[in-house]
């Protein structure tokens, strides 16, 4: 069985304002050909669907689209990541089912039974045109305000509530091949620019035994377990300018336990440019072409307001960082100075003139030196 793996499409999400739902589209489209080409049993998208809980229109017309799209060859089953909102994702359950689309926000899919897929508590199972048997244990990201009352025990530890979930929805693996898929955020893996916030970290004990692990919610690609066959698919696209990792989807092919990944081509390259005067800056972005630029400008000369309007003009443009050096310098500069020099600068340039000894002595005896 061909099983395609991603996640973290932030369908929605700007760059400095930039929306860029057109190059998230062109990499979905290019999922839909690469889903093609392999014969693709299925897909699986491991979370995060959306940027935020309240998507705008354009970012769920797009959604909507492009899983009726990737639908129409084989299943589609979408879980909800820290980003989405479980309840809204559900909302169209009925329809999305017409179309082959399976959306997981909850962890009771016994609504999903048809002739080839059925479901229960945490879990799918799908028969394809070949006769193998996927069994899918499917765990939204679990949070544990919605998912505590899914569970008869409480636990005060956050690893132990969600082994427990696991637990229950792995109880569907068997004859067959037998898939984990969730939102989680494992202790050890590679971060590219994820704004974790407080997102708990969790030990590769919590991991079932299984086939394969999708997981999203990282934006690197990457294995996260070889033992557990436990992998990252990585975001859709490059989202921060510090990212410099590539973007991918996976395949994992069960018949030959082989896991492989496919480059992202679509999407509009992320740079970094550094510029010291006006026209160097310029000239640093029309060499950037069609990419989306972070200029970082450095000088002791600051642009004047028509020079830097006439930067932010460039299309290409996402953000223009400005340092000026003179004030760098003198930050650098009183860094060095001690406590009695940076009260003796400050009163000189609040009373035009040298604090006397006694006034001086007076604030070092406040500071206790």
């Amino acid at each position: 069985m061909r099983i395609i793996h991603t996640a973290d499409w932030h369908l929605g999400k700007r760059l400095e304002g930039k929306l860029r739902l057109d190059e998230q589209e062109a990499a979905l489209v290019e999922l839909d050909e690469w889903a093609k080409n392999v014969q693709a049993d299925i897909i699986i998208v491991s979370g995060d669907v959306f940027d935020t809980a309240v998507p705008s229109a354009e970012a769920e017309e797009l959604f909507y689209r492009m899983a009726v799209r990737l639908a129409k060859d084989r299943p589609l089953v979408v879980l909800a990541g820290n980003h989405d909102d479980a309840d809204r994702l559900d909302a169209p359950v009925a329809l999305a089912k017409a179309a082959n689309v399976y959306l997981v926000g909850g962890m009771d899919n016994s609504h999903f039974n048809s002739d080839f897929m059925k479901g229960g508590f945490g879990w799918l199972r799908f028969t394809a045109k070949t006769g193998e048997v996927l069994n899918l244990a499917v765990l939204p990201f679990p949070s544990k305000s919605r998912m505590e009352r899914y569970l008869t025990e409480r636990y005060e530890d956050y690893s132990q509530f969600v082994k427990a979930l696991i637990s229950r929805c792995v109880e569907c693996f068997g004859e067959g091949v037998n898939v984990f898929a969730s939102h989680l955020f494992m202790d050890d893996c590679l971060l590219s620019d994820e704004r974790t916030g407080n997102a708990v970290l969790l030990t590769k004990e919590v991991l079932p035994d299984a086939d394969y692990c999708a997981l999203g919610h990282i934006h690197k690609p990457q294995c996260v377990s070889k033992s557990k066959n436990a992998y990252y698919s990585g975001s859709l696209l490059k989202y921060h300018f510090d990212e410099s990792d590539d973007k991918t989807f996976i395949m994992y092919d069960s018949t030959k336990n082989e896991v492989t990944y496919h480059q992202i081509r679509s999407g509009k390259s992320l740079v970094r440019l550094n510029a010291t005067d006006f026209l160097g800056a310029k000239e640093q972005l029309e060499k950037a072409g069609e990419s989306h630029a972070e200029l970082i400008y450095e000088s002791s000369v600051p642009l004047s307001p028509s020079e830097a309007e006439e930067l932010r003009s460039y299309k290409n443009l996402a953000k223009l960082t400005i340092i000026n050096k003179a004030v760098k310098r003198e930050i650098l500069r009183r860094r060095e100075q001690s406590d009695e020099e940076l009260f003796v600068s400050y009163y000189k340039a609040m009373r035009g003139t040298e604090p006397s000894e006694e006034t001086v002595a007076a604030f070092m005896e406040v500071l206790g030196l």
